[in-house]
């Protein structure tokens, strides 16, 4: 295994591997003889996305890639060149690992063919698409390439579009359209983050992650033609819904009602937007602010009683047992956690 692949460790929970979110890491092949070069990057790339077959062509002897992780809140945002070589993600390989998360993959340079569903598209530069990592996928370049890879909590898009929505649009090659266009935005800000040589803060990445899948759901409904349109127009209004949630997110008083009148939407209809991820209006609103405690803990002086006020809680003892219950660990703990040099 590589020094830095993913590692089990039975006494971390799944909240505290959460808490951590996805780490930096940067691996090239260059200086390596072939054989620990494609060794090295078969444990990085399961480390970094999940578990899959790789394979070369016959006629090359050599092989040359780099990797680069970023991490942005919750999403893994990855750079890779490398010459051509297939992944493929089989069902033994799906029901060997838990992971669940879902990957955007841009292409930068070259082209790439990808495949899942029964779907395929070939993907050129400016161009991305959907795959999920809980259903079988192929990964065919033509020739050398580089992409960009996001990779995301699969409850990212949970809790913005159905699961039937994200299974009818995986596989769908979005054309950047020559740069023009929302989806020539997100390809550039994809390409940007990928690149950026200056680590984002908890705070910024926190709200830069939020917001990338929020564009790239708002893209996906703009150029995709998908089996149930009211269902990408369902995934639309919880966005807006959501932004909403979000700005009034340190007001307790805030009611669904309120919500209601200034996105002119009735209560019922948000109760049935959320109810199509596996929600409610109120238990999404309770994550986030948990969530934003989170990063607020980890990036800010400010004390848990200025937090839990901040984040909408009452009463600081309710917002503690609650981040307990959702972390596994106090706020005081979590952040002299957070503080301490990490032996792992």
């Amino acid at each position: 295994m590589a020094a830095n692949a993913r590692i089990y460790d039975p006494e971390r929970t799944d909240a505290t591997a959460e808490a951590e979110g996805p780490k930096s890491l940067s691996l090239t092949t260059r200086g390596l003889d072939t054989r620990e070069g494609k060794s090295r990057w078969v444990d990085t790339l399961w480390s970094t996305f999940c578990e899959m077959d790789v394979s070369w062509p016959l006629s090359r002897n050599g092989f040359d890639a780099a990797i680069s992780v970023q991490p942005v809140g919750t999403l893994a945002v990855t750079h890779v060149r490398a010459d051509p070589h297939t992944v493929v993600r089989s069902p033994a390989m799906i029901a060997s690992d838990s992971d669940s998360d879902v990957f955007i993959c841009m292409i930068t340079k070259g082209s790439v063919q990808v495949e899942q569903s029964g779907r395929s598209a070939v993907l050129e530069r400016g161009a991305f698409a959907l795959l999920d990592s809980t259903i079988p996928f192929a990964h065919v370049p033509g020739s050398e390439f580089e992409q960009v890879v996001v990779r995301a909590p699969r409850d990212a898009f949970a809790s913005r579009m159905s699961e039937r929505v994200l299974s009818d649009i995986t596989a769908r090659g979005i054309s950047a359209g020559g740069g023009v266009g929302a989806a020539g935005v997100i390809s550039r800000l994809l390409l940007d983050i990928a690149t950026t040589k200056a680590p984002l803060s908890q705070m910024t990445g926190s709200v830069f992650a939020s917001s990338v899948v929020d564009m790239l759901v708002a893209t996906i409904g703009d150029v995709i033609v998908p089996t149930n349109r009211a269902e990408v127009a369902h995934a639309r209004d919880l966005i807006r819904v959501r932004q909403v949630l979000e700005h009034h997110l340190s007001d307790p008083d805030y009611s669904l009602s309120d919500v209601a009148t200034e996105v002119g939407m009735s209560v019922r209809y948000i109760h049935n937007l959320f109810s199509e991820t596996g929600a409610t209006p109120r238990a999404w609103l309770y994550r986030q602010r948990l969530d934003r405690a989170r990063v607020y803990l980890e990036s800010t002086p400010l004390t848990v009683a200025e937090i839990s006020i901040r984040v909408g809680f009452r009463d600081v003892s309710h917002f503690s047992r609650a981040f307990r219950t959702r972390f596994g660990v106090s706020p005081g703990r979590y952040r002299g956690a957070d503080q301490e040099p990490s032996h792992r």
